[in-house]
């Protein structure tokens, strides 16, 4: 490759030049035997958010992978003996299927309806109640870190987190909001052991009873907790976790039933508009 035509190339990118292709005149990048390698082929591939510098070794990488497949296929296509058609045929096959592919995936997405209602989950969750089972015991926890700097904010927060009654929880949430960078208010399930990993290292194997109001310290930082629920591994698993791996199911049944329709109504339409014939 001349350093010329990579500096005009370059240029072209940066400048987002159109190129003009003429029916009769493609410029050459590079050929073998028997393929070409166009300019505006390197172009159709070159990402448009390389620099200058990444674009020279995405080019240089470019063509020399294209000579050594190329190279490597004139090589096989010299040599590959195929007097029974077989390798012609597995190509054609394969032909097939990419159409088939391409196809199915259009249909998909223009016909699929990937909304899936909370009503639609709520029913497989009931249905499928032994399918969804917790590997790891799972907690919704208020969760409150503070640096051991932040001497007031701590007084505050004890006050309203260890209080005689039950927790003013709007009134600890709002102090939160102003004055604290890290906390959570039972709000989703979190692993217990990602939870415990939070806290110094010396309490990581306590017990942590569901309910009670909990503070811990380290040399940097005061740590608040209190589970709010709990649910234990081998328990069915809370629907909040398992929404996502529901719609993903959920989501594929329609995939695989609206293409099995798909494919029943094309060969129908064919058989009602005679489009076929069968001898035996």
């Amino acid at each position: 490759m001349k350093k010329h035509w990579l500096i005009v190339l370059l240029l072209t990118v940066v400048a987002f030049s159109c190129r003009t292709e003429q029916a009769d005149e493609r410029e050459v990048i590079a050929k073998t035997k028997t393929q070409v390698l166009y300019k505006d082929d390197v172009l159709d591939a070159l990402p448009i958010s390389l620099s200058p510098e990444d674009s020279i070794t995405f080019v240089k990488s470019f063509v020399e992978n294209w000579l050594h497949f190329t190279l490597l296929y004139e090589v096989a296509d010299n040599n590959v003996s195929d007097n029974d058609s077989s390798l012609a045929k597995r190509v054609d096959l394969f032909r097939k299927e990419l159409y088939i592919n391409a196809y199915e995936q259009m249909f998909l997405q223009q016909k699929l309806d990937t909304l899936i209602p909370q009503k639609e989950i709520d029913e497989y969750y009931e249905l499928h109640k032994n399918e969804y089972l917790l590997e790891h015991s799972v907690v919704k926890p208020i969760f409150i870190v503070f640096p051991l700097t932040k001497e007031r904010e701590i007084a505050e927060v004890e006050k309203l987190f260890f209080p005689k009654k039950e927790i003013d929880l709007d009134a600890l949430k709002d102090f939160c909001f102003q004055h604290c960078q890290k906390f959570s208010f039972a709000n989703q399930w979190v692993d217990l052991n990602a939870l415990k990993q939070e806290l110094p290292f010396e309490v990581r194997n306590e017990a942590f009873p569901v309910g009670k109001s909990l503070k811990f310290e380290d040399t940097a930082n005061v740590f608040f907790v209190k589970i709010e629920e709990q649910r234990g591994a081998g328990n069915r698993m809370p629907i909040e976790l398992a929404h996502d791996k529901i719609a993903k199911t959920i989501l594929q049944s329609r995939k695989v039933e609206m293409l099995k329709n798909m494919r029943e109504k094309v060969f129908q339409d064919a058989t009602r508009k005679k489009q076929y014939e069968v001898f035996y």
